[in-house]
């Protein structure tokens, strides 16, 4: 979103239909201008039209416009697709059940404080569990009996990858985000250059004609607009998330690097050496 401000998205697209309204403003007026029927003229006048049907109008004007609108819409819809497939993968990836399993996390802590598992064990256990916490546990685990600071050194390089597969294709979203409202606005301008040089072959009723082609070179434009709202939506929330669950990750590593680290109060050290002897 900063490098559609940087860039001058938003003056250019609020420039285009400014220049558009405008236009569409200035020929009404020309055409508005007073004058007093003949009575042929009055009697060759149209019948008015009957009112459709409430409801009706605009979903039907919306459906001409999408059929009437350029080829960039294409584009978009493919951005669109994009945008909502890995959102989807993302949302499920990111569960807490899939990241940090509550019954292993609990089980896990609960044998290990009370000495039941020893460094083989638990890595043992670690491994039958393919998920994010057990690899961070495992790792862990690995550096039995080593001092705290030197197993979290180590085990900074083990989140880092891990922290790199849970942000995994979501950076895919902040893409889309930008370069929809840019594929949008590069069809508005396409339709504006059609509507503008399609007045030079139209004789009466020029601003409906304008007007028309205004609203369909928009169109593009709104649609850039809405998938790029939803997909910086998903991209922020997923971030977020990521971020939650990184912190308990690292909640997690903590309490087990305080059992197993070698200033381990001495009680539970030998609470341990006994549970290992008895196995």
């Amino acid at each position: 979103m900063r490098f559609m401000v940087r860039s001058g998205f938003v003056p250019l697209l609020a420039f285009c239909a400014l220049l558009g309204l405008g236009l569409a403003r200035a020929q009404e007026a020309r055409d508005d201008a007073p004058a007093t029927p003949t009575a042929p003229a009055q009697a060759a006048a149209p019948a008015r039209k009957a009112t459709p049907a409430p409801g009706t109008v605009g979903k039907d004007s919306l459906l001409q416009l999408v059929k009437q609108a350029n080829p960039m819409l294409w584009p978009l819809g493919v951005c669109s697709v994009v945008a909502l497939g890995y959102t989807l993968e993302r949302l499920i990836a990111l569960r807490r059940g899939r990241v940090i399993p509550k019954d292993f996390v609990h089980r896990f802590h609960e044998r290990l404080a009370a000495g039941k598992l020893d460094r083989e064990r638990a890595l043992e256990l670690c491994r039958a569990h393919d998920s994010p916490v057990a690899r961070i546990l495992g790792h862990v685990v690995k550096h039995w009996g080593q001092p705290a600071a030197l197993i979290r050194q180590s085990l900074g390089y083990e989140a880092a990858g891990e922290l790199l597969d849970l942000k995994r294709n979501i950076r895919v979203l902040n893409g889309t985000a930008t370069l929809a409202p840019l594929l949008g606005l590069l069809g508005t301008v396409i339709g504006l250059i059609e509507s503008f040089d399609a007045l030079r072959h139209v004789g009466a009723g020029k601003n409906e004609a304008l007007a028309h082609g205004i609203s369909v070179a928009l169109l593009s434009t709104a649609f850039g607009l809405a998938i790029a709202i939803v997909s910086v939506a998903a991209y922020y929330y997923l971030l977020n998330r990521v971020d939650v669950l990184a912190r308990e990750l690292d909640d997690q590593a903590g309490r087990v690097i305080d059992l197993v680290a070698a200033e381990v109060p001495r009680p539970l050290a030998d609470r341990r050496l006994g549970a290992s002897q008895a196995l």
